[in-house]
């Protein structure tokens, strides 16, 4: 499911704001890119549009040969499967463990407890974070926190990692440390996608950067360009 292709998208809400304006892209299988671009450009709309959070007015986006706009309500369950997505506000359960946080999207499955516990342990060793997996967020520092949000983003092994705004909260070192993550989860396989302002970790991290200005694309520039 790696490839993405959006053919002249556009989205439109009720009160005529256009979020995005026939907006052409195309993704390839393993790849990795920045979204950026001032408040309001368009950046979280586009992730949202991925995730069928949201349907586009117009145009199309196909994932893997399929245009996902039309997919029928019952299969986008499966559709998101498998998909990762993190957030600036993670989410985690505070009544929870990190283990279990980061089990719940494997939970909903029909796959085995013990299947599920060693899943959750692989993926919170990807993150460094394993022998924290009997505390509680809170305490944990926000750094460690985000980390245990993109284990449970990655748990069910995605192949499109979405991101919007990962280190909004974070000092600079840490949100090196964050997108060093995303990096490692692209050179396994997977797509991925980061929407952020953090204009020093864009120019030092060396991958392909989209920019958006009102919906529209404005830059669209690969490493070494």
């Amino acid at each position: 499911m790696g490839s993405i292709a959006l053919h002249d998208v556009t989205k439109r809400f009720d009160n005529g704001q256009e979020a995005l304006r026939n907006v052409s892209l195309t993704f390839d299988e393993g790849s990795m890119a920045f979204l950026t671009g001032h408040s309001g450009a368009g950046k979280s709309t586009f992730l949202k549009l991925l995730l069928l959070l949201q349907l586009p007015t117009q145009g199309q986006i196909v994932v893997n040969g399929v245009n996902i706009s039309q997919l029928p309500r019952r299969r986008i369950p499966r559709y998101r499967q498998h998909l990762g997505a993190v957030f600036q506000d993670h989410h985690l359960l505070s009544d929870r463990t990190v283990l279990e946080n980061v089990a719940l999207p494997l939970v909903v499955t029909s796959m085995r407890a013990r299947d599920i516990a060693t899943r959750a342990r692989a993926a919170l060793s990807m993150v460094g974070l394993l022998a924290k997996e009997r505390l509680y967020p809170s305490h944990l520092s926000a750094g460690e926190q985000q980390r245990v949000g993109i284990a449970r983003a990655v748990v069910n092994r995605p192949n499109l990692l979405l991101a919007d705004e990962p280190t909004g909260n974070l000092d600079p070192a840490l949100s090196r440390e964050v997108m060093g993550l995303f990096v490692n989860f692209r050179r396994i396989g997977a797509t991925v996608i980061v929407a952020t302002h953090d204009q020093h970790l864009i120019e030092t991290m060396g991958v392909r950067v989209i920019e958006l200005d009102s919906g529209r694309v404005i830059r669209d520039e690969a490493p070494g360009a």
